[in-house]
């Protein structure tokens, strides 16, 4: 298989072994929720390293809500890109700032710059033409507002032809099906004490996603729904012979010439086709004085 790596694609128990136990310096009190979260993940993390991408050594690399920093660290030990962070889609004012994270049985610490902005509403900081590729993995089912304006301002970040990667949970999986139809169960995300942004607020079709994405001046490369998580039995049959029921959405697309403004309107409501961009939100970056990000 041809990815953008250094190396062999990494196993899962691989990616497993490297990221256990590195820790954030001064977050030790969330070292249990993010051994969690890695279990969790890993077989994600592998998918999204098996569809980098072929790159070579220098190539700029934008990664959108970087935290809590998993794929930052196999990028940096795996890939040949030069990795810049996003950490939050929180509202409030854009900063720059950093993070150390910390593994003590390996012994290796890294120390990682970032950029802090709201993704749907805010500028992003850098410069036109800046980067070859742009990964946005599991943010797009938090955003509330505005994925659209993201889309733009990825497309403006890119250099000519550059690409974007996305990975997003898949709605139709069998798992929300049978939670629905069987158990009866809510398949929203509970609230969550991260805020708006800390739960899944609308998670996407690959034919949502593949329509809103080519919308907004992107070209297909490759549109596929993978399992992301271990699956028994019944449930792993049914996924091999119905797709469409498996995890996690995967979205490879090359920018067009010229991006496009588009809200269809099965995606949108309650306002007029084109309100968001003629009455942008105002936002703390798009403020004449502030100065982007050095690449």
């Amino acid at each position: 298989m041809e990815t953008g790596l250094t190396h062999a694609l990494p196993t899962i128990q691989e990616i497993y072994q490297y990221l256990s136990g590195f820790y954030q310096e001064g977050g030790e009190n969330w070292r249990e929720e993010n051994e969690r979260y890695l279990q969790a993940h890993a077989q994600r993390f592998h998918e999204t390293l098996a569809a980098l991408p072929r790159a070579n050594q220098g190539e700029n690399l934008l990664e959108l809500g970087a935290a809590p920093y998993f794929m930052t660290l196999l990028l940096k030990k795996y890939s040949n890109y030069k990795v810049f962070l996003t950490n939050s889609v929180s509202v409030g004012n854009p900063e720059q700032s950093s993070i150390k994270l910390i593994n003590e049985s390996s012994h290796e610490e890294n120390t990682f710059a970032y950029e802090t902005f709201n993704v749907e509403i805010d500028r992003f900081p850098y410069p036109d033409n800046s980067f070859n590729i742009v990964l946005c993995a599991e943010l797009i089912e938090h955003l509330i507002l505005d994925p659209t304006h993201m889309l733009l301002e990825i497309h403006r970040v890119l250099k000519p032809g550059g690409q974007v990667l996305i990975t997003t949970p898949n709605v139709l999986v069998l798992r929300n099906l049978v939670s629905l139809v069987k158990h009866r169960r809510n398949i929203y995300h509970p609230y969550s004490g991260y805020g708006v942004y800390g739960r899944h607020n609308r998670e996407w079709t690959l034919e949502e996603l593949v329509q809103l994405v080519t919308g907004c001046g992107f070209f297909v490369e490759k549109a596929d729904i993978v399992d992301t998580y271990p699956h028994r039995g019944y449930s792993m049959w049914l996924k091999r012979f119905f797709p469409h029921l498996r995890d996690t959405l995967v979205f490879l697309g090359r920018a067009k010439d010229v991006p496009e403004t588009f809200y269809p309107d099965n995606l949108y409501t309650s306002l007029p086709k084109q309100y968001l961009s003629e009455n942008p939100i105002p936002s703390n970056l798009q403020k004449p004085e502030q100065k982007p990000a050095k690449i």
